[in-house]
């Protein structure tokens, strides 16, 4: 069995997926992680140099090569549920969870951040509301939804085992 996590940026994807790998005992794969590794550049120099169509594009390419893994927990770039196919790759992954986060929680946490190329303009706050208007409807198509409003990691973690 694989997890899939989904959700917007900044809402503890890597963070909830890593140490819910560890508690089961799976693999984890941070697909920014490892489309940074195959592309040999950072996030933002992707979308700097090749634009945000291209890094989806990537993303779905690296979903079709996930069909095949066992017992692993994919943490999902924010706007993966953007790109058509990619709902249903995800779903041929795993179990698709969605960890729902109040907007101020994921203000707070990504409006600083420099490694956020979609948020690197001068109002990212409302940027964050337009995003979100757009994929919260995505998101909600998953397997499950986990709110994670001020919990903690681990708690986060034990819903997610005991909605499985």
């Amino acid at each position: 069995m694989n997890l899939v996590l989904i959700g917007f940026m900044g809402v503890g994807k890597t963070t909830i997926g890593r140490k819910l790998a560890k508690r089961l005992g799976y693999h984890f794969l941070d697909m920014d992680e490892q489309i940074e590794i195959e592309q040999k550049c950072s996030i933002p120099e992707i979308f700097a140099e090749q634009g945000e169509a291209y890094f989806r594009k990537l993303e779905t390419k690296l979903l079709q090569q996930l069909v095949s893994v066992q017992n692993t927990v994919v943490a999902t770039g924010g706007g993966v549920v953007t790109a058509k196919d990619n709902f249903e790759l995800m779903k041929k992954i795993g179990t698709v969870i969605y960890l729902d986060t109040p907007v101020e929680n994921i203000i707070d946490r990504v409006k600083r951040s420099q490694n956020r190329p979609l948020l690197q303009i001068e109002n990212p706050e409302e940027k964050i509301h337009s995003l979100l208007e757009q994929r919260i409807p995505l998101y909600r198509q998953a397997d499950q939804i986990i709110e994670t409003d001020n919990l903690l990691p681990q708690r986060i973690i034990s819903q997610i085992i005991r909605s499985l």
